[in-house]
């Protein structure tokens, strides 16, 4: 190549000429530095509420308690009044009041407690007609637990606790009746890890 000014031969891929100090336009470009990478969009990863399962020990009790009332009704009341109908209505209002408080507790449970985990954070839903959210920043969780009974261990349920002191609405927040609380708390626990470790590459940027 030549120089476009003064025309004196110059090396293949020469920005300026070495006899004129002329430019000639072929300078490379840099591209500019690189940014903070871009934080992962925020995605669903599961959504819980309280399990039926967990009043297992409740229904175990009122198994039994119906069959008190049972053995009751057949030795102690006697054969002339077991026919009559107030009887017979007694011991089955006996038999379902329980039964009734177990179903109601459960529903009550279920539908006004909901939770949401994303890959950021984790939510809290509570409320029937009126909803209120609470959210907790995974980066901010120091510690997840679980506890279960023997009954819930059977049933695969049990009481996932999320401890986040730095957090002012749920500091110790417990999820109670979890169906497959261990996959759950592994779950919360890895992402907490996920979240700390971008935190701490953007920061060392």
């Amino acid at each position: 190549m030549s120089c476009p000014k003064c025309g004196v031969e110059l090396p293949a891929g020469s920005s300026f000429c070495n006899k004129c100090g002329a430019s000639l336009g072929g300078a490379p470009t840099l591209s500019p530095p690189a940014g903070p990478p871009s934080q992962d969009p925020e995605q669903e990863l599961w959504r819980g509420r309280f399990s039926g399962r967990a009043h297992a020990h409740r229904w175990i009790l009122w198994a039994l308690w119906v069959a008190a009332l049972a053995a009751a009704f057949l030795k102690a009341v006697p054969p002339a009044y077991q026919s009559r109908i107030e009887v017979r209505y007694a011991f089955l209002g006996g038999a379902l009041a329980p039964l009734l408080g177990i179903v109601m507790a459960t529903l009550r449970l279920k539908a006004s407690v909901r939770y949401r985990l994303t890959t950021h954070r984790l939510f809290t839903e509570t409320g029937l007609l009126s909803r209120d959210t609470n959210e907790i920043e995974l980066v901010r969780v120091d510690d997840v637990s679980v506890h279960q009974n023997l009954l819930q261990r059977i049933f695969n349920v049990g009481t996932v606790t999320v401890f986040s002191p730095h957090d002012q609405t749920d500091p110790h927040l417990e999820m109670v009746g979890i169906e497959n609380p261990i996959e759950v708390k592994e779950q919360i626990r890895n992402h907490v890890r996920r979240r700390r470790q971008g935190s701490l590459n953007v920061e060392n940027l």
